[in-house]
């Protein structure tokens, strides 16, 4: 699907900011929203309005939107964890919204779910594939799973246009929850050491921002994808060490310090992709020492602004 205009949910955020600007800079209409505007300057049109506001999203889709690519809500499980049920309303309910209205106006939408809904990955399984169970352990990724089941039921019983993206731990500009990247490279670039709590057996699946965009604006104009669920990382798991020579090769001379004991983390197997490279043509871009040099460069651009 491509032409007209489309709605990007959570556009002052890492992931919809960043598609809306994409899109802005192809030439294609974007309308971007979210509850406050992007920080900084940007191009694209913008609505001020929570997921929650039926008629302001009903304002939104009448001004020529064709598709919606819903990047929007409570983005991470670091985020009210001492009020669960803002996650639910955001994350459930505003879907909801988002997914009744596409119904009605017979619109495609992309949902942004995320690994996270996965949980803890079974002991022993050596690739979570899309038919690996939804088992998620926090309340974040309870909303994500069940956003993702919920796209999908809609498809299934209403024939609603849906689509859902897995992403596995984004990094990059513009990010400003917890990231283990960005600790790193702030700590490295003020030189100073930073010190981390993970043991030998730490690995994680990051995916930088462009390939994030990438596959939400493929996943928008693919034929036949209506109903199911893709997949998004990087194709690489990467151990603390990775991770770290990373830093230190964007930054000489960082020092960083693994205390190791064990760090709170989920246990993930290896994500295949092999599904988004096949239904989407989703080829990752962005090795993680390319996508941490460049948000180096980024993250020194603001220092220095």
């Amino acid at each position: 699907m491509s032409g007209g205009v489309i709605l990007v949910t959570g556009a002052a955020g890492l992931i919809g900011f960043s598609v809306a600007a994409r899109l802005q800079a192809e030439g294609r209409g974007v309308i971007g929203m979210d509850m406050v505007a992007p920080a900084g300057p940007y191009d694209f049109p913008f609505i001020a309005a929570d997921l929650s506001d039926v008629h302001k999203l009903y304002d939104a889709l009448g001004r020529g939107v064709e598709g919606i690519i819903h990047c929007g809500a409570v983005s991470g499980p670091m985020l009210f964890l001492d009020n669960p049920h803002t996650i639910v309303e955001s994350n459930l309910l505003g879907s909801a919204n988002i997914f009744e209205a596409a119904r009605v106006q017979g619109l495609r939408v992309v949902y942004c779910s995320s690994t996270s809904a996965y949980g803890d990955t079974p002991e022993g399984l050596e690739l979570c594939t899309e038919d690996t169970a939804l088992n998620a352990v926090d309340v974040y990724g309870a909303t994500k799973a069940g956003g993702d089941i919920l796209a999908r039921a809609y498809a299934a019983q209403h024939g609603l246009d849906a689509v859902a993206l897995r992403f596995s731990w984004v990094y990059g500009p513009r990010r400003t929850t917890d990231c283990l990247i960005r600790e790193m490279l702030l700590a490295a670039l003020r030189g100073e050491a930073s010190h981390h709590a993970f043991g030998a057996a730490f690995a994680r699946q990051y995916v930088y921002i462009e390939d994030v965009v990438d596959a939400c604006i493929k996943a928008y104009d693919a034929d036949g994808v209506a109903g199911r669920a893709f997949n998004i990382t990087a194709g690489t798991r990467s151990s603390f060490d990775e991770i770290a020579e990373a830093v230190r090769t964007a930054v000489p001379g960082a020092e960083i310090v693994n205390q190791g004991s064990e760090g709170a983390d989920l246990n993930h197997a290896p994500m295949d992709i092999s599904a988004a490279k096949d239904a989407l043509g989703y080829v990752p871009e962005w090795p993680l020492a390319s996508g941490v040099a460049a948000y180096a460069d980024w993250l020194r651009g603001q220092e220095g602004s």
